[in-house]
């Protein structure tokens, strides 16, 4: 069985959660600038001498050569892409950037992953929320997702992208709790437009109940690729009355493997097969990413 998706693709999905991680911390980029013009300075310490400041000189020299190479990547795959809106939510420390790529068509949602207490009390809770008939989500990831609104401002940014660009695809992605949330968020996104969308998670939690996956297999404009490390330990949680969607790839140093319509065997993704902390990496999930293609 072949994978739908290219390869290069995911490769850029994970290097924009890996940046989401820093954006606004480490740089930042506003909505004009494209990410080629953000690396042709980089070489000049990113901003001339006579506009530099304090505030611009702390960011720029925080800046790591992991971050610059990624950005390097990014222009060259996405030469003409820019950040379209970043919203921080200082309510629950969520973090989601939205990115629009005009030479590859694509708008991407970008979800940050686990980095504050805040993250990890909403990560923790197992208490469901109802969303509709028999439909039930983690509670602690709804909130985080809906609390001050963010998830109808993400919305209402990506309908005025798509009035503009109408021919464009719609990529929703992230890594640990932004796994998580691209998942819950696509899933009720495709509930209310049309348009295609794709989720790409990594290193994600499950989120719903059984009728979650069976509603969000029927949405017939939604497809989801799970990436996970074959031993991350996040993959298995919440474990008691919480089911995956998606087709998984599962990751290891030396293979990929693909299962689809959950085939895989019934100790993947339990304690039995995912116990390491390590595993649960982005930096890992890139390397293993990067060492071979399908």
């Amino acid at each position: 069985m072949s994978v739908i998706i290219p390869h290069d693709n995911i490769c850029d999905l994970l290097k924009l959660t890996l940046l989401v991680y820093d954006y606004d911390i480490k740089f930042k980029l506003d909505n004009k600038t494209t990410i080629e013009e953000f690396v042709s300075k980089i070489p000049k310490n990113i901003i001339q001498e006579n506009e530099k400041s304090e505030e611009s000189e702390k960011k720029l020299n925080s800046l790591d050569s992991n971050s610059i190479d990624i950005i390097e990547d990014l222009a060259k795959s996405s030469p003409y892409g820019r950040v379209h809106k970043f919203f921080n939510n200082e309510n629950t420390d969520l973090q989601v950037g939205i990115t629009i790529s005009e030479t590859n068509k694509r708008i991407c949602v970008v979800f940050r992953g686990s980095e504050s207490l805040y993250d990890w009390y909403y990560g923790l809770s197992f208490f469901k929320t109802q969303l509709h008939n028999d439909v039930y989500v983690h509670s602690g990831f709804y909130e985080h997702l809906h609390n001050n609104n963010i998830s109808l401002k993400i919305t209402v940014e990506i309908i005025e992208l798509l009035n503009k660009h109408k021919d464009f695809n719609i990529f929703i992605t992230g890594h640990s709790l932004g796994g998580a949330l691209s998942t819950l968020y696509g899933y009720e996104l495709s509930r209310q437009l049309s348009n295609k969308i794709t989720v790409v998670s990594f290193a994600s939690p499950r989120v719903g109940n059984t009728s979650f996956k069976e509603s969000f297999d029927k949405q017939e404009n939604l497809i989801h690729y799970r990436i996970s490390n074959k031993h991350d330990i996040v993959t298995a949680l919440p474990n008691i009355n919480f089911t995956h969607v998606g087709i998984n790839i599962t990751l290891t140093d030396s293979k990929y493997k693909l299962f689809n319509n959950y085939d895989y065997p019934w100790y993947y993704f339990t304690l039995f097969t995912c116990w390491s902390i390590k595993e649960h990496s982005s930096v890992v999930y890139l390397e293993r990413l990067l060492s071979y293609k399908w």
